[in-house]
């Protein structure tokens, strides 16, 4: 995709969700009954270990995305948090040390890394995969929008508050495009979600990624047995 292209991409008007949506996630809470039945989520036949670095989303740090490590790890693979902290969204403050942790468990490990990126983590995984290909094997992005940003989430209205160019992000999300991601990217999302618009983590643009729609809540995603059963079965390709 050339940056002639990549400035031109056009979208379909996008809302943010709905208010019974946004207020469906704070029953959110129920999903937590599903890590108590983790052996009843199917697996691949064949499970290929892999080194893995699961990003959170934005005010989230590593307990939230502690179940999910722990799924992955009893299934074998080298799955780790990333160890910074709440994702509180400065990515100029976050790229060059998440960049240094995805390095150092690739050189650990042999291998490159799968990165998992709930929400704006799943932002910073696809930009380290378009910038830092290298040191990274494929994404798995859950609600991540890949373009508008902020406007079209329930936290529109607080961009002020954290200091959100609501504008220029929409306008460096698109610029983006002009590299692409060559990773396999798989991208799930949700119709439920009432957070993150679903319309906007549709990639139309990236030549490898797959689509995979759940019906979970935004913040159902970090403990659901459906995101779940899709994360295993893309790590096994």
């Amino acid at each position: 995709m050339n940056q002639m292209t990549c400035t031109h991409i056009k979208y379909p008007h996008i809302e943010p969700p709905s208010l019974r949506l946004q207020l469906r996630e704070v029953f959110s809470g129920i999903y937590l009954s599903d890590l108590m039945q983790w052996n009843s989520i199917p697996v691949p036949d064949k499970i290929n270990h892999k080194t893995i670095v699961i990003i959170p989303g934005f005010c989230g740090g590593d307990m939230s995305v502690s179940p999910l490590k722990k799924y992955l790890r009893k299934q074998g693979h080298n799955a780790y948090s990333w160890g910074l902290g709440i994702n509180h969204s400065q990515i100029e403050k976050l790229f060059k040390p998440l960049v240094k942790r995805i390095k150092h468990l690739s050189d650990k490990h042999g291998e490159p890394v799968s990165l998992i990126g709930w929400s704006l983590g799943g932002i910073f995984a696809r930009e380290l995969a378009r910038y830092e290909p290298k040191y990274i094997n494929r994404v798995v992005t859950m609600g991540s929008p890949v373009i508008v940003g902020p406007r079209i989430t329930a936290l529109r209205k607080l961009s002020g508050l954290f200091g959100w160019d609501l504008e220029q992000i929409e306008h460096d999300m698109i610029a983006r495009f002009a590299i692409p991601i060559e990773h396999p990217i798989t991208a799930i999302y949700s119709k439920l979600d009432g957070i993150v618009s679903w319309q906007a983590c549709i990639d139309h643009w990236s030549p490898r990624v797959q689509h995979h729609e759940v019906s979970t809540s935004h913040i159902g995603m970090g403990f659901s047995k459906e995101v779940y059963r899709v994360i295993s079965h893309s790590l096994a390709r």
